[in-house]
């Protein structure tokens, strides 16, 4: 195995390294951890009951044992990496249970996408269901990069493997991470890399079409602990050709998000340059997906898009109104100079509906 372990082919060793350190240390190393001044550790409310510390770290190994059991593996390639952190000004408006490429996982990144304090890098993260129906999250460093900055003993490799726990994050059923959209909070870096790579798989601007499976010794391995085996998908960006546009991401995810759009021709003149941000909703008609003008500093907008939150300043807009009051290309987007109430949304003559 490779010093930095960034191998698709490390994937596999990471993931049962990360196993037999949940099944065979993590309840006594978090056992001690939990005893420390200062050192607290998320927990479900069953297990926050649960005494002594050592039941508690007991049933948070177990439970992390089931989530990377069951985990589907994938392996984010430098070149995927970067092409997320290139998207710039495209807004992540699905919903997680709509982007999450499966219910759990271990996604492992080439190159680190977080370097935080004295060294430390984020290598992996891992999730699943959690106790309320919403996701666990579990982000892994890289161990060897701690050896070699000097802030872990050579031991800690044979204790943790090649990744070593950090910290842990719940999210709520339907809930955002507010460590997504907000810059001030340490967390935003590595929230950001991850839920913008699951939008950019779910939308097709990552593509996973070579899988590796195991060697022959992880095969063995997996026998004897009776694992389920499982291939390494290798997370690409999708080649020029294949790569949506703009208005198809935002389309991909409201469809994704269950909002119905249907594919319906506008009945009258539509420039050729709208007809990507063309939308039929039921229950609004023909519209375009359009920016609005800049809020005043202060103003609190609400959603517009069915989004949970507010993202950008994107609405569905009557086509007939968009064409009447002229539009542009500002980033990429349509932007029409449209009457916007925060309170209210989008204000549009009734009569600009079109069905």
């Amino acid at each position: 195995m490779s010093v930095d372990r960034t191998g698709i082919q490390d994937v596999h060793a990471l993931w049962l390294q990360a196993l037999d350190f949940v099944h065979y240390n993590a309840p006594q190393t978090w056992a001690d951890m939990l005893q420390q001044e200062r050192v607290t550790f998320l927990m479900p409310p069953a297990v926050a009951a649960l005494d002594p510390v050592q039941d508690q770290a007991a049933a948070l190994a177990n439970a992390e044992s089931r989530r990377l059991r069951k985990a589907d593996l994938f392996y984010i390639t430098r070149e995927a990496a970067a092409s997320v952190a290139g998207l710039r000004g495209i807004p992540c408006i699905a919903q997680i249970a709509s982007i999450v490429p499966s219910p759990s996982g271990l996604m492992v990144w080439e190159e680190p996408p977080v370097r935080i304090e004295r060294g430390v890098v984020l290598r992996a993260v891992s999730w699943g269901p959690a106790y309320d129906g919403g996701t666990w999250w579990s982000w892994w460093t890289d161990t060897a990069a701690c050896v070699r900055a000097g802030i872990a003993e050579p031991t800690m490799l044979m204790i943790h493997g090649g990744l070593t726990f950090h910290e842990e994050v719940h999210t709520e059923p339907d809930f955002w991470p507010v460590q997504a959209d907000d810059p001030a909070l340490p967390e935003h870096l590595q929230f950001r890399a991850l839920l913008f790579t699951w939008m950019a798989i779910s939308c097709g601007l990552l593509v996973y079409r070579e899988s590796v499976g195991p060697s022959q010794d992880i095969c063995g391995h997996l026998r004897r602990t009776g694992v389920e085996s499982r291939a390494v998908h290798r997370v690409i960006p999708a080649s020029g050709s294949d790569r949506p546009g703009l208005a198809q991401i935002l389309r991909r995810q409201l469809q994704l998000d269950g909002r119905v759009i249907e594919e319906r021709p506008y009945p009258g003149y539509l420039p050729e340059q709208l007809a990507p941000w063309h939308v039929y909703v039921p229950d609004l008609g023909h519209r375009l997906i359009v920016e609005i003008p800049s809020l005043e500093p202060g103003q609190t907008a609400v959603p517009t898009l069915g989004a949970g939150r507010r993202v950008g300043n994107l609405a569905f807009a009557p086509v007939r109104a968009v064409l009447r009051q002229g539009w542009q290309f500002h980033n990429g987007y349509v932007q029409s100079p449209l009457r916007y109430e925060p309170e209210l949304g989008l204000l549009t003559d009734p009569d600009d509906d079109e069905f």
